[in-house]
Order: C-alpha cells, then structure tokens, then sequence
C-alpha cells in the first residue's frame, strides 16, 4: 500500500500535469489516442464526489465504500472510482482532474440526437460510441454548429442528467486531440449522470450503443457478471509526460434499477495496458458488491 505522503505527491503530480494541458480525450482504434485523470474522493454522500478526508471509522461503517477504498488501494499508480445511483453517491481514490477523453462522446451523442427531428441512431453516432471513432465524433461535434455553441449543447446535456458542475471544453488545449474530449469531468458527476442515461430517449440510444461496443472497449465493467444489462464507453490517452490514463463510463442495470459508474486510472507504469487491467480490477470488487449498489428504477 502507497504511504498517505506518497498519495498525496502523485495526486499533486496529476493535477498539474493536467493543468498544463487539459483537453477532452478521443479514443478511436485500438491503437490509443487519448488520455484521462483520476479522481479524488475516499468518503460517501448524496450529490457531488467527496474528498479524501473521511476516517477510517467512517469508512468501516459503509461497507461498499470500504470494499470500494481497499480495491482503488491495491492498484499500482493512481486510480479512482465512483458508483452513484438513487441520490447516492460513493467515491473512493486518490487523484482528480483527469479529462474524459472519449467519454465524453456519450453525451456528445445525445446532444446530437436531441437536436434531431427523429431522435435515432446515425452511423456517425453508432461509430463514435461503439468503435471510439474519432472522425466521426468531430463530425457530430461539427454539426451541433460553432465550438462554443456545441460545448454549450453537450453542457446542457450533462445538466439534464444531474451533472451539476462540468463545464465543457469548447477550444482545443492540445492541437492533436478533440476540444471536447478535454473536458475535465470528475467521476462523481459523471458516475450521477450515467445512473440516468436509460432515463431519456436520447440516453436510452446511447446506452444501447454502449452495449454493443466493439472490442478495443470490452474491459473494465463491459460483460459484467450478475447483472441484468452493462453498458460502457471507454476514453483514453496519454498525458503531456506520455503516461496514460484510462477511463470508463458505465451504466449497470440491477433488479433494483439503474447504477451509473466512473472508474478512472493512471498506471504506475503509464501504459495503456496496465490502465485497462486496473479498470478490470475495479469492476471486478463491482461485481462482488452488486447487492449494495445504489441504484434506482427510472
């Protein structure tokens, strides 16, 4: 286990990585093109994320959070998580600040399809979520009109699904990667808004393009076992230093309803590999606490 002072170095380390360059990320083949930041947060409570200042007697109260804490703790590097549903929500790691990277073409998607007399799923859209192409996300991007009115757009979408305080990027901060993808979009606000996805008609689309995403994307939650129905959109990239971050947006669906997920990592040895083995891992204390999720119907 890393010591508090060694936690708290590489979270400063992450943040400001990220404040040198903080775009939203594009995913694309399964060659990587993109690249995130985890979160911080080692307590539970209704709304935004908490942070890392909870006692370890709190901590042995909830359960799910402690699991929650004990799974983050044995990744190597930094790594973060969130599980929110029915007003709850449960972080637990040690870094915040990453971007979303290809998450962030879920409610790209949606802004698209809510903007559409007949809201169903184009090629574009079907590409930009289930293969993470690129191109075909700037083309939806392109179509939602200017940079600041389009990151208005997908903002408002992020606002209808309970995500209170992500701004989205409009301009590009790094030249190569997508504006949007740079979004900075902590896993609390964004596990809140997955919860929600099968809650709306443009959000049920989307989750349905989650279902079905193609290989480079089956890590993490995709597949996972004992619940009803797993959607996942993963996002990725490296940072200015080269070093990856991996993260992955996912609504699980439960006899009890629907719980939104975020599970962010940086690893220790910065390749893509070992972030999508991280995220396998996480899920994996996921699955174990599928009886204690919060989740709720629509």
């Amino acid at each position: 286990m890393r010591s508090s002072t060694s936690t708290r170095a590489a979270a400063l380390l992450a943040v400001a990585l990220c404040s040198a360059a903080c775009t939203v990320g594009d995913a694309g083949s399964t060659t990587p093109s993109s690249s995130e930041a985890p979160h911080d947060a080692a307590s539970a409570r209704s709304g935004a994320p908490v942070g890392p200042s909870s006692s370890a007697a709190s901590r042995a109260a909830d359960p799910l959070l402690a699991a929650l804490n004990r799974a983050v703790e044995r990744i190597p590097g930094q790594a973060s998580i969130a599980v929110a549903g029915d007003g709850r929500v449960v972080t637990a790691g040690n870094v915040t600040g990453f971007p979303a990277w290809s998450t962030s073409k879920v409610p790209l998607v949606m802004a698209a399809l809510e903007r559409a007399e007949k809201p169903t799923a184009t090629a574009d859209m079907r590409a930009a979520i289930t293969h993470s192409d690129n191109a075909a996300a700037e083309a939806i991007w392109d179509s939602l009109g200017p940079p600041a009115k389009a990151g208005l757009a997908v903002q408002q979408v992020l606002r209808e699904g309970g995500d209170a305080q992500t701004v989205v990027q409009s301009s590009k901060v790094r030249p190569e990667y997508s504006a949007f993808g740079q979004t900075l979009w902590e896993d609390g606000p964004a596990a809140t808004f997955a919860a929600r996805l099968p809650c709306s008609p443009s959000g049920r689309i989307a989750a349905g393009l989650m279902r079905e995403v193609d290989a480079n994307q089956q890590w993490g939650a995709f597949g996972l076992r004992g619940a009803q129905s797993v959607g996942v959109k993963g996002g990725w990239g490296p940072g200015t230093d080269g070093a990856y971050v991996v993260r992955q947006l996912a609504v699980v669906q439960t006899p009890r309803g629907y719980t939104g997920l975020m599970l962010s990592a940086r690893p220790a040895d910065g390749s893509f590999a070992s972030g999508k083995d991280a995220l396998t891992r996480l899920a994996e204390t996921v699955r174990a606490q599928l009886g204690a999720l919060p989740a709720a119907p629509c």
